[in-house]
């Protein structure tokens, strides 16, 4: 959470400043009322000497942390996911005078030195915990967090498909997908009776790690995180095939219905076919023996030139129908053959319905026609069936989404180089994010935090969930940003 607070400093003096008028007051109230001391005036008293010892030591500690030197930024953080590396190379391309030092010792490690004053940004996925917040502001270090890009992951089956449902919380998601999973039906996670099985990335591609971390909890994820019967694709199209089968396949499943038609009607007309062949000869075979008679009993020679007549034509019409017997035998055969290949491609894309895979964010928007995404739910039911977009990735609320932030501190902000190269990494970020195909955050957000970094407004101190300085700062928005 993010809310507008005062400096660590400032919080103090003004708290102190309170302390010091209540217990003035109190203690002249007591100087009128006989009886002995105002023990609350003493406590409040004594309370304020604390608050201003506290404030000294903070104070102190501050004044003791390393400084920067001029000219250089150092950036300590998340390496695999991040943008940093690609922005600060755009960087160096343009031409600046500030050294920037990257380095990716992990997320940890990133905020234990921002809060010692050891480094100016840290490149992360995730916030600032309460503990790395209370060992910033134990030394006076203000906090404040910007974003430049969101990534995420999409589970979905085929869009033509119905599993019984829409909507999966992130613990069932984990279930289905974790080593030893015994889930093999929809019916297992509540849905319909249908088979399941999964598939997905291999360990090649960045949506494999992302899942690995934000599913199944693998700080490094591998294939021995994922259920043995895991069909791990070498390519996004893979697995998109796995799900939704292949194009012909599915060309060929539409045409079934009317290559089985197809095939009867030429089965139906070969029957009869027959049946003509069959008649013509009988024809022939009569036509034969008037001829065979009429020369016996010789008939006059006109009746045996119409008898011969009579022969001539039974044959060519035999003839007729046994070619165009062969011609529907052809098609027939064809018709057939055709038929079996549709209704075996219609077997393989009906036995796709029930097909899992996850898929980069990026890579589900080109074929989101072909693709129907689960809605997810935390396992709190905190956040119910979130359904995957630009807008729920970008702010957080989609589970399997997370954020790339910038985390720094009013003291660093206040340095030039520091502000020069936020600029540089904000101005960039749209596009370093599309050539990465992560989810870029909208111009909006990145014109208010390019107003931050430029000074035209004042930023926002992050402040964890439930802290009682956020409630303090709502009644005091007049001090100067914290340093």
């Amino acid at each position: 959470m993010r809310r507008p607070v005062r400096s660590t400093v400032a919080r103090g003096l003004a708290t102190g400043a309170a302390l010091l008028l209540a217990s003035t007051l109190l203690a002249s109230c007591s100087a009128e009322e006989p009886g002995g001391p105002d023990l609350v005036a003493q406590a409040q008293e004594v309370q304020y000497r604390d608050e201003q010892a506290q404030q000294q030591e903070v104070a102190r500690r501050a004044a003791n942390l390393p400084t920067s030197p001029a000219g250089t930024v150092a950036v300590d953080g998340e390496g695999s996911s991040s943008l940093i590396g690609d922005l600060t190379s755009s960087l160096l391309r343009a031409g600046t005078g500030t050294t920037v030092q990257v380095d990716d010792n992990g997320e940890d490690q990133a905020f234990q030195r921002l809060c010692a004053g050891e480094i100016d940004l840290v490149d992360s996925t995730r916030e600032i915990s309460r503990a790395e917040w209370d060992a910033c502001r134990a030394v006076g270090l203000d906090v404040v967090q910007f974003q430049i890009a969101a990534d995420a992951v999409v589970v979905a089956i085929k869009s033509e498909s119905d599993v019984g449902g829409d909507c999966l919380s992130t613990q069932e998601v984990q279930d289905i997908y974790r080593a030893g999973s015994p889930v093999t039906n929809w019916n297992q996670v509540g849905l319909d009776d249908v088979p399941l099985q999964v598939a997905g990335p291999d360990p090649d591609n960045s949506a494999f790690d992302f899942f690995g971390r934000t599913v199944l909890d693998a700080p490094q994820p591998s294939l021995v995180n994922f259920r043995s019967d895991y069909t791990a694709r070498d390519s996004d199209k893979g697995g998109r095939m796995f799900v939704v089968g292949r194009t012909r396949d599915q060309v060929l499943a539409g045409q079934d219905a009317d290559r089985q038609r197809q095939r009867e009607e030429l089965k139906s007309e070969l029957t009869a076919q027959w049946q003509v062949v069959n008649d013509a000869l009988d024809e022939v075979r009569t036509a034969q023996a008037e001829v065979t008679k009429g020369v016996r009993d010789q008939r006059p020679a006109a009746q045996q030139a119409r008898d011969q007549q009579r022969l001539d034509d039974a044959r060519a019409a035999w003839n007729a129908a046994r070619a165009r017997r062969v011609e529907l035998q052809t098609a027939w055969r064809a018709a057939k053959q055709g038929a079996e290949e549709t209704s075996a491609a219609q077997q393989r894309f009906a036995e796709t319905r029930g097909h899992l895979s996850y898929f980069r964010f990026s890579y589900y928007e080109l074929f989101e026609e072909q693709l129907r995404p689960f809605e997810i739910t935390l396992a709190d039911g905190q956040r119910n069936c979130v359904f995957p977009s630009q807008r729920t990735i970008v702010s957080g609320q989609y589970p399997l989404a997370e954020r790339l932030l910038l985390t720094t501190t009013t003291r660093s902000l206040d340095r030039e180089d520091l502000r020069t190269t936020l600029d540089f990494y904000l101005t960039h970020a749209i596009e370093a994010a599309d050539n990465a195909r992560l989810v870029p955050i909208p111009d909006a957000t990145v014109a208010q935090q390019l107003a931050v970094v430029r000074g035209e407004i004042a930023p926002e101190l992050v402040v964890p969930e439930g802290d009682p300085v956020a409630e303090e700062s709502d009644e005091a928005t007049d001090d100067e940003p914290a340093r």
